[in-house]
């Protein structure tokens, strides 16, 4: 069986993260391997296309298809995949249906240890405003060996912990970035501004508006635009405390257009953390649209100024 490495995003798109596929396995038979290759295939070419529900049912084909071979590296490798896809069409809630079951698929074949799932998960839960239990999955995630897997786990600890007020996990977060071996890839540079920035906007404000700038640029150039506009967000948040409303407004409506233009509707996300930094400990409900809440930021724009309204 072939197994090869895949872009996934799991936190905002595109968080790039290796597959956690294995060794190649004795395969049962040719026609069982060609057929979890091409529902591999078909999904990881929908993802990169932006495709997501398509990825999804590919992702799934390639999970029963790995269950009906009792191939754990395979269902570990596709439902993996298929968490990530289903965080990247804005359903974290079923993202961390799929890495439990994911989870308890592979542990009743022996397979427990499985970074790329805590990874998953603490995405999930942080998307849905579960905070504590994102810092929880995020810190167990920082165990991997993979420092790429575990760098965006820190990202994510650091995300969680700076909703919450949590001083220690957010310098703990940001202490792992800063230890990453140099050279470092544009994504790893672009989470550490962003953190750092986090760490310092009340000690610091300028350097971490700076900070937080330079994330947003470095992630553009990346194609990273969910996590650009996240980090553009929170510059329009330390400009706005040190009173440059002007700049503020200017910097969320870049941020809420390039959200609203990700999709065909408004991105279902943690907008309340994003823009405001407020506490959702265990809110299940879904926040509100980030786009429309950093428009209202900005004092109200169009969010697509370019639709075409004669269209509609």
């Amino acid at each position: 069986m072939r197994y090869f490495s895949s872009a996934a995003a799991v936190l905002c798109l595109p968080l790039l993260l290796a597959g956690c596929g294995g060794a190649a396995q004795d395969k049962p038979t040719a026609q069982d391997d060609a057929a979890w290759d091409q529902a591999m295939t078909a999904g990881r070419d929908s993802f990169e296309l932006g495709r997501y529900t398509v990825a999804v049912t590919q992702y799934r084909k390639a999970a029963d298809l790995a269950l009906l071979r009792d191939d754990v590296s395979a269902i570990t490798e596709a439902g993996y995949d298929l968490a990530v896809a289903q965080l990247a069409a804005n359903t974290p809630d079923k993202a961390l249906q799929t890495a439990q079951a994911t989870r308890q698929a592979a542990g009743v074949r022996g397979q427990t240890q499985l970074y790329s799932l805590d990874l998953v998960e603490a995405a999930a839960h942080y998307r849905l405003g579960h905070y504590s239990s994102a810092i929880s999955s995020a810190t167990q995630a920082m165990q991997s060996s993979d420092s790429a897997l575990a760098g965006r786990a820190a990202l994510v600890l650091g995300l969680a912990a700076d909703a919450q007020s949590d001083s220690a996990n957010l310098q703990k977060a940001a202490a792992y970035l800063g230890s990453l071996k140099k050279p470092l890839s544009a994504t790893q540079q672009a989470d550490q501004a962003e953190i750092q920035a986090r760490v310092l906007r009340q000690s610091a404000p300028q350097q971490a508006e700076a900070l937080a700038v330079q994330a947003a640029d470095l992630r553009r150039n990346d194609g990273s635009y969910r996590d650009m506009a996240r980090a553009l967000a929170l510059a329009a948040r330390i400009a706005s405390a040190q009173g440059d409303q002007q700049k503020a407004r200017a910097l969320w409506e870049r941020a809420a257009q390039s959200a609203a233009a990700q999709s065909s509707g408004l991105n279902r996300m943690d907008a309340q953390t994003l823009a405001h930094g407020s506490i959702n400990k265990g809110n299940y409900v879904p926040p509100e649209d980030e786009a429309a809440a950093w428009a209202r930021d900005a004092g109200g724009v169009s969010l697509r100024p370019f639709e075409d309204k004669d269209a509609q």
